[in-house]
């Protein structure tokens, strides 16, 4: 039987443009594994368990992980990528809205959106092979 490796993903330049804009760091070896809730202000990391205030951070970024960034508002937000169309909802929105968000950008789902951990509601991770979806219901802009 083979071994499955998950490899580091890139970043995209404009994920590395709001770690700059924000003065992030990365997690330390130190701090990796630990709940976002746990961290202190300034940092971030990358997450399987995309929405969860506890969600454990790691430095590097891999195959389908979401990156999470606390900024220094003491802010929790969540990077991923959406269609164009989901920006505006996300943007604008006067009621709940429903945004599915990819960890890496493809067809259909290819701007970057930071969504704050305050305005998610709801939310559902898909984890079948085929199905790289974080479905959450945001709040109000």
């Amino acid at each position: 039987m083979g071994r499955v490796v998950f490899i580091e993903t890139a970043t995209t330049p404009e994920q590395q443009a709001l770690r700059e804009t924000h003065k992030l760091r990365v997690v330390t070896s130190e701090e990796e594994g630990t709940g976002v809730d746990g961290l202190p202000d300034g940092v971030y990391g990358f997450t399987y368990s995309p929405g969860l205030e506890s969600a454990p951070l790691f430095a590097t970024r891999r195959f389908r992980n979401y990156e999470t960034q606390k900024r220094f508002d003491g802010e929790t937000y969540l990077l991923g990528f959406v269609s164009e169309e989901a920006v505006r909802q996300v943007g604008t929105a006067t009621a709940d809205v429903t945004v599915e968000l990819f960890s890496e950008p493809k067809d259909g789902a290819s701007m970057l959106v930071a969504l704050p951990y305050s305005r998610i509601r709801q939310n559902q991770q898909h984890a079948a092979p085929n199905q790289e979806i974080f479905t959450a219901v945001l709040a109000p802009a």
